[in-house]
């Protein structure tokens, strides 16, 4: 199963994909601004094969769902993830999506691409669950997060004050609430 792109492919992740994976959630930049404190922290590689598992049974029943984000030319080097998920009740058609790219693999639009790809398969395409909206939210801190959305064709909507709870080793609980800035775009009927 693979979800062409322009220069980015979408496809299931797979147990080749699980160090870099791995990897990525470890990363310091990918703990600071991309894993919510309520979600958890894998402590071992092999910890991964559930949410392998997961993506495959997802997609099978275009509920949401994980990607891993590959280069056509090299589809088996995993360069990200992109996901999705319900944003209310299923028949509002809405879903927030959420990506991390690793850190090889940032600074080339990979990010950008994937978002666009990932957009059309979520809204137009024959095969994919036909959303009526994609939402993104991140940071205000995080501006690299927001030159990708916009980038990506997601526009500023607003900010949400005290959204978002991340890891902050620095805060008392280890947790700081974040200021996000939502992008959204919708398909017209």
């Amino acid at each position: 199963m693979r979800i062409p792109g322009d220069g980015i492919d979408l496809r299931l992740p797979t147990s080749a994909d699980r160090e870099r994976w791995f990897e990525l959630i470890h990363d310091p930049e990918e703990l600071r601004f991309g894993l919510p404190a309520f979600v958890p922290v894998p402590e071992t590689v092999e910890s991964l094969d559930s949410r392998v598992a997961d993506a495959a049974e997802a997609y099978a029943a275009r509920a949401p769902g994980s990607f891993a984000i590959v280069d056509p030319a090299d589809p088996d080097r995993f360069l990200g993830i992109i996901s999705w998920r319900l944003d209310a009740h299923a028949a509002l058609r809405v879903v927030d999506i959420g990506y991390g790219v690793s850190a090889d693999s940032r600074g080339r639009g990979v990010a950008r691409r994937a978002i666009r790809t990932f957009v059309r398969w979520l809204t137009t395409d024959v095969d994919g669950p036909r959303m009526a909206r994609v939402q993104l939210d991140h940071s205000v801190e995080n501006i690299a997060s927001c030159r990708v959305a916009l980038a990506a064709g997601l526009e500023i909507e607003g900010v949400r004050p005290g959204f978002l709870p991340l890891r902050d080793p620095t805060a008392p609980d280890g947790v700081r609430r974040h200021d996000v800035c939502l992008h959204g775009v919708v398909v017209p009927d």
